[in-house]
C-alpha cells in the first residue's frame, strides 16, 4: 500500500477544522447577539439547521479519512492494550450518546421543540449526550494514537464543552420555569 502524502493529510486537517471553527464563530455571535440565531437552529428547514450540518459533515467526513490514514495496527502488547482500552470506550461512548439521542428523538436534538426531557439519563445530567461522546472520542483517541486525530478530536470535545452555553438561553426561552427548576436540580454535565 502506497504511503498517503502529507498534504493530504494537511488538507483533510485543515477542512476539518476550519468547519469546526465556522461552528464556534457562528455559535458565538449566537450567544452573544440577539438578533441571530444559529444553534439551536429554528427548525429543522431553515438555513441554519442545514448549514450546521453541512459543517459538521465538514468536520466530521475528514477527520473519519484522516482516522483511516493515521490509525496503525497494534505491533506490540501495549497498542493491543491501547487499542481494546480505546476501542471499549469508543464503543460504549458513542453507542450510549446513540441510544440517548434516540431516547430523545432526533429531531428534539435538532432544536425542535418537541418536550423537556428530563426522565433516564436527563435525571443524572442535563446533556449526557455530550458526556457520553466524550467518552467516544478519549476511545478514538487512544486508537488512532496521532496527534493531528487528537487535535480534532479535542475541537468537537470542546465544541461539546461550549454548546450548552449557546442551547441553555434556547432552553429557558422555550420551557420557560419547567426548565429553570430542572437546572436548579441537575448538574450540566456531571
Amino acid at each position: 500500500m502506497t504511503e498517503v502524502p502529507k498534504i493530504v493529510i494537511w488538507v483533510l486537517s485543515g477542512l476539518s477544522a476550519l468547519a469546526i471553527v465556522v461552528i464556534f464563530l457562528l455559535s458565538i455571535a449566537s450567544a452573544t447577539r440577539d438578533d441571530f440565531q444559529f444553534f439551536p437552529p429554528p427548525n429543522n428547514s431553515s438555513w441554519q439547521h442545514k448549514v450546521f450540518v453541512w459543517l459538521f459533515r465538514f468536520y466530521l467526513y475528514p477527520l473519519i479519512a484522516v482516522t483511516l490514514i493515521a490509525i496503525e495496527i497494534p505491533s506490540n502488547s501495549f497498542d493491543v492494550i491501547r487499542w481494546i482500552f480505546g476501542g471499549v470506550l469508543l464503543i460504549v461512548g458513542f453507542g450510549l450518546a446513540f441510544r440517548i439521542t434516540y431516547q430523545m428523538g432526533w429531531r428534539n436534538a435538532f432544536g425542535e421543540r418537541l418536550g423537556l426531557k428530563t426522565k433516564g439519563w436527563f435525571s443524572k445530567s442535563r446533556n449526557p449526550i455530550y458526556v457520553a461522546t466524550w467518552l467516544g472520542l478519549i476511545g478514538w483517541a487512544f486508537v488512532v494514537n496521532s496527534v493531528i486525530v487528537t487535535a480534532l478530536l479535542f475541537l468537537w470535545a470542546l465544541m461539546y464543552l461550549a454548546a450548552p452555553i449557546v442551547e441553555e438561553p434556547w432552553l429557558e426561552q422555550q420551557y420557560g420555569d419547567a426548565y429553570r427548576d430542572y437546572r436548579k436540580q441537575i448538574p450540566r454535565f456531571f
